[in-house]
């Protein structure tokens, strides 16, 4: 049936602008593929397709060509609905899809379905009449600046600090150095937006070696592996398969945490409580890990449970010397900056 179904036969209502939005969002952060085309075209086709009536299993049964040619008039009559323009920019088009075919490794059906023709540059168009580009997502603004600017998109990227395209990819433990590492890497002069650096925290140590495994499949670009001290199981699983445009780090002694400077964590500490109490470097120097002795420094001035993620958050708004960057802390971030 759907082999034979003219395309001009199908019936629909026009996708809403804020939907238009919210689609060319999730078809534009960094995600694999397949994950985020297939699910935005299948929403899509299951709210506004009228006829034919498909079920998300006969969507994604459909083939790449036809699913393709579906999207493109839905979305495409929909932008002239709310534009009058059925002429869109191409530059901005070939942009997204080389993006797509810069960072990941896919498959000719899931090509196809990324050369989609969809009129991008009239979404962008709704976006500058509604939104401010203050509070839009960062993959958004970059769209947007490529519209607006007729110069290379890494000249682009360092000029407004845009993090697309993406270069290279962190990958960490968890939320700490999520919050931390950007910060650290901006007070040694190496911006990781500017320079297309992607964070990703997996969870956890024990999520590091699955996500390696899953991002070296998907992705061409490079991968930097940080991990504590105490993963060395996790190292030993990843190195075996380790590409060689990657690398892995590990911290010399104990966590992320047991590297930061002892007057940072004194200075955050007293600026955060300053009317409840007053911190020494004596506190804090110790054989523990960190994390242990700032959870028992918590309780004993009774500061509440300590949480890790809301102190980094205080340590990250309290770097101001270089002091506070340890020797290993610039290491790190040396190797990020280096490695190919």
């Amino acid at each position: 049936m759907i082999k034979d179904l003219d395309i001009t036969e199908i019936k629909f209502l026009p996708i809403s602008q804020e939907n238009l939005v919210l689609s060319l969002d999730r078809l534009t952060r960094f995600k694999y593929p397949e994950t985020k085309y297939y699910r935005v075209f299948t929403d899509i086709l299951c709210k506004y397709l009228l006829y034919p009536k498909l079920t998300k299993k006969e969507i994604q049964n459909l083939e790449p060509s036809v699913l393709k040619s579906f999207i493109e008039v839905i979305w495409n009559d929909s932008v002239y609905k709310y534009t009058g323009k059925i002429s869109f920019d191409p530059n901005v088009n070939d942009i997204v899809k080389q993006d797509v075919f810069d960072n990941y490794n896919i498959s000719d059906a899931l090509k196809t379905l990324v050369e989609t023709n969809l009129n991008i540059s009239g979404v962008l168009s709704l976006l500058k009449e509604s939104a401010d580009y203050s509070d839009l997502p960062i993959n958004l603004k970059y769209l947007l600046k490529i519209q607006e600017n007729n110069i290379d998109r890494t000249v682009l990227r360092e000029k407004f600090n845009l993090l697309f395209p993406i270069e290279k990819v962190v990958l960490c433990e968890g939320i700490t150095e999520e919050i931390l590492l950007p910060e650290f890497a901006r007070h040694c002069g190496f911006d990781f937006y500017k320079n297309g650096i992607k964070l990703l925290g997996a969870g956890g140590k024990s999520q590091v070696a699955k996500l390696y495994c899953e991002l070296k499949e998907e992705l061409k670009i490079p991968v930097f592996i940080l991990l504590d001290a105490d993963a060395k199981s996790t190292a030993d699983i990843i190195e075996p398969v380790l590409r060689r445009c990657d690398s892995i780090y590990l911290i010399k002694h104990g966590e992320f945490e047991d590297i930061f400077s002892l007057n940072l964590i004194k200075r955050t500490i007293n600026n955060r409580y300053k009317n409840i109490c007053e911190s020494t470097i004596s506190d804090f120097r110790h054989n523990d890990p960190m994390t242990k002795v700032l959870t028992e420094f918590f309780r004993v001035h009774e500061l509440g449970d300590f949480q890790k993620a809301e102190f980094a958050k205080e340590l990250a708004l309290n770097i101001k010397y270089d002091t506070d960057l340890t020797e290993e802390i610039r290491q790190i971030v040396q190797q990020i900056k280096v490695f190919i």
